[in-house]
């Protein structure tokens, strides 16, 4: 079933979020703010989201999509090229992104994501993301951005920066505990995956 912005208009808001059945929303361009949409969502060219979007899983979206910030992505996202998301996004497992994407701050990858070409982050224009997930005290996770121009770059918590400002924070923070060694241990483990042959 294809629905229309009067379709959506139409549909209930439960505590402040609108409730939508599973179908395809293609024909409707904006959407307003703590949207929730079902499984098996299909979005046109250009869609524009609110703020804190949930979508269900096996999602598609088409090209040039932005997403407000705090958006939410069931597993088996896929997007299409030119996707931008705001800050706090979280996408679920295995997603698939198009070719040049941009990613807002403090964006959460699930595991087994897939990333196309001319992926940017904040940082910049990135090659390849790593991730390690349950380490230091607070069991975080780490994102590692290996940008085009070969610089390694790090998201872990609240800090971000680069490789080597992570490293003096993290020896500044845990010293010479597990949690220091751990990470440290992961951090050599990236450098590695991140050379060349």
């Amino acid at each position: 079933m294809v629905f229309t912005q009067n379709d959506f208009d139409t549909f209930p808001v439960v505590d402040g979020v609108k409730n939508c059945p599973t179908g395809d929303y293609s024909a409707i361009k904006s959407f307003g703010e703590r949207c929730s949409f079902g499984e098996n969502c299909r979005f046109g060219e250009r869609c524009s989201f609110g703020e804190r979007c949930s979508f269900g899983e096996w999602c598609s979206f088409g090209e040039s999509c932005g997403f407000g910030e705090s958006c939410g992505f069931g597993e088996w996202c896929s997007f299409g090229e030119w996707c931008s998301f705001g800050e706090w996004c979280s996408f679920g497992e295995c997603c698939s992104f198009g070719e040049c994407c941009s990613f807002g701050e403090r964006c959460r990858f699930g595991e087994r994501c897939s990333f196309g070409e001319c992926c940017s982050c904040e940082f910049g224009e990135f090659s390849k993301m790593f991730t390690i997930g349950g380490f230091g005290s607070e069991a975080r996770t780490a994102y590692f951005f290996l940008l085009t121009d070969k610089t390694l770059y790090v998201r872990c918590g609240c800090f971000h920066g680069t490789y080597d400002e992570w490293i003096n924070k993290v020896q500044e923070t845990h010293h010479n505990s597990k949690f220091a060694r751990a990470y440290l241990a992961a951090g050599e483990a990236v450098k590695i995956m991140c050379e060349e042959g």
